[in-house]
């Protein structure tokens, strides 16, 4: 039967500096699989996926950019109704959660090897309008989690407990909310979008003990009805870039482009960012934001909600100017009766994209596939030219201690740096460093004048410069 599929693939047309679909699971799944990607350090990539072998279970294997398989594709919910999958990285590890009926279940896999840690477990059992679990992890090695509860919105920190799922330190109940929305933490801020059931987003922030540091507000201005759950980025300013699908009556649905300033919430830019082309394309609720390494540019890829025939993807910048117009990456058009659906995708340390998919089947059989394939950033031809003026020799930066409390010099050797720049663990500018006579002295502050938190960063200078990375602790 794979075979069969796999000879269906030959009539797809491929974007220019996109490689041909793989089918990456043997076994036909649903009508339109919802399916979760996420890559390793390693460059292997970690696949969950809902309507395992077409029953409502949860699928898990490991596979490599090739489509060879690295861990065989397994079962890992409980063999009961399973479905509204979401999942965190943590640490070292992979944690899926689900909703068995009503119950929400966890599991917890390496991504060393793709081995189970903890199996399907029993997480909590009450009533959520909406199922989903939203969850992000802070740089105390915590979760910061939204969910509904009944029709009120909940926003928690749980610590993992090993062994017995997680310890929920905070709890906080926003009643003015009835939609989970998406939750986003960088450094010590936690962003979170949330619906008030009137089809518009309101935006509120927590520090990470949990005070409010932006109360909760509308900041679309009522532009339309949006699609429940958006895509957020932060980019190298530390703004939020919110992108969400808006439908405005007697016109073609769009992409919307918020930017708010990461500090005080404030909405800084808005505008369109993709308008439909009925009946070319349509965009729809199924698409992904992915930042560059950089956080200065960013992908928007989505499955036309037209034909459902295409995947597109566009290129932007974090002023919501379009770097590259709307292209296909892959159209499956000359394969009737192939519908796709859900994607999800995710980006390396060079800006290469790589993306999942559902690719639905008729004929040989009723079912659809995890399909995948990715994009050579390259191409783009958006690279930054480099300097001909550095020098060939590396200068080395030294730390004199490491790790630090307080503060931290830097010697630097080997060549003239006049500035050293701090970055955090997602590769965002936090600080930046003078230095005068080869010695910079940092006392672990960000550029907004705040203590950064405790976590581990990289400290950079000129394009020859040997980087350091260095761990924060507490201060006592």
């Amino acid at each position: 039967m794979i075979v069969l599929l796999l000879l269906s693939l030959i009539n797809v047309t491929v974007g220019p500096g996109w490689s041909d679909p793989i089918v990456v699971t043997e076994e036909p799944n649903s009508t339109a699989p919802f399916q979760l990607i996420f890559r390793d350090e390693q460059g292997r990539f970690h696949l969950l996926w809902e309507d395992y072998q077409l029953d409502p279970r949860i699928g898990y294997k490991v596979f490599l950019i090739d489509g060879s398989t690295f861990v065989q594709e397994i079962m890992v919910s409980r063999d009961v109704n399973s479905f509204y999958i979401s999942e965190v990285q943590l640490a070292d590890s992979l944690i899926a959660f689900w909703r068995e009926y009503n119950p929400v279940y966890y599991c917890i896999h390496s991504l060393e090897d793709g081995s189970e840690i903890t199996p399907a477990t029993h997480l909590f059992t009450e009533y959520t309008d909406l199922p989903y679990i939203r969850a992000c992890p802070d740089s105390l090695g915590r979760l910061h989690v939204l969910r509904n509860v009944g029709q009120s919105v909940r926003y928690a920190v749980w610590t993992p407990a090993p062994g017995s799922g997680f310890i929920e330190e905070y709890t906080w109940m926003i009643p003015e909310a009835w939609i989970i929305g998406m939750i986003l933490v960088d450094g010590d801020r936690v962003h979170l979008i949330l619906g008030d059931g009137s089809q518009t987003y309101m935006y509120m922030q927590y520090d990470l003990e949990g005070n409010v540091t932006v109360p909760l507000y509308d900041f679309t201005n009522d532009v339309g009805n949006m699609a429940r759950y958006p895509g957020l980025a932060v980019d190298s300013n530390g703004d939020l870039i919110v992108i969400g699908r808006v439908g405005i009556s007697g016109y073609p649905s769009r992409y919307g482009f918020w930017r708010l300033n990461g500090r005080t919430g404030d909405l800084e830019t808005h505008k369109w960012l993709v308008v439909s082309e009925v009946p070319s394309f349509e965009v729809s609720k199924d698409m992904v934001l992915l930042p560059f390494p950089d956080h200065e540019k960013f992908y928007l890829v989505w499955r036309d909600s037209y034909l459902y025939k295409k995947l597109l993807y566009v290129v932007f910048d974090n002023e919501g100017s379009l770097l590259v117009e709307t292209t296909v990456a892959y159209d499956h058009s000359d394969e009737d009766p192939e519908q796709l659906a859900n994607v999800d995708g995710v980006v390396d340390s060079e800006g290469n994209l790589y993306v999942i998919y559902g690719q639905g089947e008729e004929e040989p059989i009723f079912g659809s596939y995890p399909t995948f394939g990715w994009f050579n950033a390259s191409s783009l031809g958006l690279e930054e030219e480099e300097s001909s003026e550095q020098g060939t020799e590396p200068v080395v930066i030294e730390p004199s201690c490491n790790p630090f409390c307080g503060s931290v010099v830097f010697l630097v050797t080997g060549g003239v740096v006049s500035e050293l720049s701090v970055y955090d663990v997602i590769g965002r500018l936090v600080a930046e460093i003078p230095v005068s006579e080869g010695v910079g002295v940092w006392n672990g502050y960000g550029s907004s004048g705040d203590r950064l938190p405790t976590g581990v960063y990289t400290v950079r200078g000129s394009d020859n410069c040997e980087p350091a990375v260095v761990t924060m602790l507490k201060e006592h």
